[in-house]
């Protein structure tokens, strides 16, 4: 019966902490894809990271989320109601990032292919456009993305924009990647009607790397 009683707690133990790492890398999903609030994320411990990435295994995911960073766009000659032949360019920082399961990472910054957009105006940015992204992360490494962007809706004094699209080499290459950008919409209609138009924007971001095993 000793034997058995031993056995009995081994197993009840080793369920116990299984579960508790699956709870762990929920949470750290349900946070992850939160939209496009500004959420601060806590590292986990070094204690429990092993925990964590056993779970992350067990629910099939690769996932990066950066749930805090800024974002900024410029365009030369400012963007107008009418089209003309436009400079675009951006970057972005991204922080408080969290690894689920990989080489963690903690923070990035990101560049927009700079290039010109010929007959390009303020309602293009209401439509869905093609951008490519580098983000270059903490560690020396870079993911190259390409991304579908499309305004969401508006939501208050703010608009919201989605970028949805795959990293297609380096860090995390294949996995899916979801950016969100937040700009004060004032910022947006007030630039597009001015005379010089809108030469740039700013605002909150996002970012979230998923990939199936």
């Amino acid at each position: 019966m000793d034997s058995l009683d031993t056995l009995d707690a081994s197993f009840t133990e080793a369920f116990m902490r299984r579960t508790a790492c699956l709870l762990k890398a929920c949470v750290l999903l349900m946070l992850g894809c939160g939209g496009v609030e500004e959420r601060v994320l806590t590292a986990p411990d070094e204690g429990s990271s092993a925990e964590t990435s056993e779970a992350a295994l067990d629910l099939g995911l690769v996932l990066v989320t950066c749930p805090v960073g800024t974002s900024q766009a410029s365009y030369s000659p400012g963007l107008k109601n009418t089209p003309q032949n436009v400079t675009v360019s951006g970057q972005a920082t991204f922080s408080n990032c969290v690894t689920v399961l990989g080489d963690p990472v903690t923070s990035g910054t990101s560049s927009l292919t700079s290039g010109v957009v010929q007959g390009f105006s303020c309602g293009d940015l209401l439509l869905p456009r093609t951008v490519t992204q580098t983000v270059t992360w903490n560690t020396g490494e870079s993911s190259t993305m390409v991304f579908t962007q499309l305004r969401v809706g508006v939501q208050g004094t703010l608009s919201v924009f989605t970028l949805t699209g795959t990293v297609l080499s380096g860090k995390f290459i294949d996995a899916t990647a979801v950016r969100t950008i937040t700009y004060v919409t004032l910022d947006l209609e007030d630039g597009c009607a001015s005379p010089e138009g809108l030469t740039s924007l700013s605002g909150l971001t996002t970012l979230t790397l998923t990939k199936l095993l």
